[in-house]
């Protein structure tokens, strides 16, 4: 039985925390047994992530320290590596990733990573983007999402001999629209039949691109009015983007609801999904998207060229222009037969290589031989 510890620093169920869950629940049980080190602040009083992982029967052990870094955190997870018999530690994020980096110098345990994309809106973010990216060298394996990811890597020092190119991928079966009651967003928003719903899912922050969205938005809609706009998530840039959307005038054609725990009664009612992003890493939601039966339409940034095709799988722009996005959007909605044919061929794209269990057989391939290289190399 090897014992593996996932450490990550989120209350939020967003990509890399699916991955983390999918992975637990789905991994062969006989062979290994995964438990998540979630930190904790000792003030917080719920973690959504935490609930959605126990709900699942996961093991989650409580990481709690008194402020994000303090010094007294790698003293706890220490304890916890040596109380569970943990025979791999991979981490998640530039946190997780720098405390298991200073770590693993100090006990002998193999670690590894997951690089999932890097968001830096401000110095501070910056700069541990940066020192995670340089943690990256003390690693055993270090797994890239993408390709433009694994490149990244490399320009930081890693030897290609620790890589690993591992897709994000999605449980399918999951994401079937034919079990999901529509009208949802209608019923919420007052929204009329006859028109058509584009939505934006995920994170509202800067890197994200949810202004261009409203911009586009604003466009589609000083040409015609049968077309409302939905964006579902919360975040830093929440009330900018609001405002935005008062300032131009649009606040009854364009929706937000919010942190929503499962998205697919969303989906549902979506009839078209945009990803305006100016950076990702591998976006699980725009495999989500094509499975619920949605056409995309995104920018070219991150790993997302290798799930959009333009006009083979959906529309693939370049990021930062509203005036692409509009055309784009509005093209999906006036051709819905060429958006079905472009939906069809991504869906079935997602079936044949980014289904969950293609990647939990590699996930656990790779620990086993992170395991037999680490015992080698310790025995000469």
């Amino acid at each position: 039985m090897i014992n593996v510890l996932h450490l990550r620093d989120t209350n939020k169920v967003c990509g890399p925390g699916k991955t983390i869950l999918e992975t637990a629940c789905r991994i062969d049980k006989s062979k290994f047994n995964l438990s998540v080190g979630l930190f904790l602040q000792s003030h917080d009083e719920t973690n959504n992530y935490r609930e959605t992982l126990e709900s699942r029967g996961v093991n989650v052990i409580p990481l709690v320290a008194r402020g994000r870094m303090s010094p007294s955190i790698l003293k706890t997870i220490t304890g916890v590596v040596k109380q569970n018999n943990i025979d791999i530690i991979h981490s998640h994020d530039y946190k997780s990733d720098i405390l298991t980096a200073l770590i693993s110098r100090k006990i002998n345990i193999p670690c590894m990573t997951t690089a999932h994309g890097w968001i830096a809106n401000s110095p501070k973010s910056k700069f541990y983007v940066w020192a995670g990216k340089q943690s990256f060298r003390f690693f055993d394996k270090v797994i890239a999402v993408s390709p433009k990811i694994h490149t990244e890597i490399l320009r930081h020092g890693v030897s290609v001999k620790k890589l690993a190119l591992i897709y994000n991928a999605i449980v399918a079966e999951n994401y079937n629209r034919s079990g999901i009651k529509p009208g949802y967003l209608r019923n919420k928003f007052n929204i009329l039949e006859n028109h058509k719903i584009i939505g934006n899912i995920g994170r509202i922050s800067p890197e994200k691109g949810q202004k261009d969205f409203i911009i586009a938005a604003k466009k589609i809609l000083d040409r015609r009015n049968d077309i409302a706009f939905v964006l579902t998530g919360d975040g830093p840039d929440r009330k900018r983007v609001e405002n935005l959307v008062t300032e131009l005038g649009i606040q009854n054609s364009v929706f937000f609801t919010g942190h929503e725990k499962d998205v697919r009664p969303v989906f549902r009612d979506l009839d078209v999904f945009a990803l305006t992003s100016y950076t990702e890493g591998f976006p699980n939601v725009v495999l989500e998207s094509l499975c619920m039966g949605v056409p995309v339409l995104a920018t070219d940034v991150g790993g997302t060229a290798d799930i959009i095709s333009n006009n083979e799988t959906g529309i693939l722009i370049n990021s930062g222009n509203p005036e692409d996005i509009a055309t784009g959007l509005e093209y999906l909605i006036d051709n819905p037969s060429d958006a079905q044919k472009l939906l069809n061929s991504g869906k079935e794209k997602v079936i044949e290589h980014y289904e969950f269990s293609i990647r939990v057989k590699k996930i656990e391939k790779l620990y086993n031989s992170v395991i037999q290289e680490y015992q080698t190399n310790h025995a000469k």
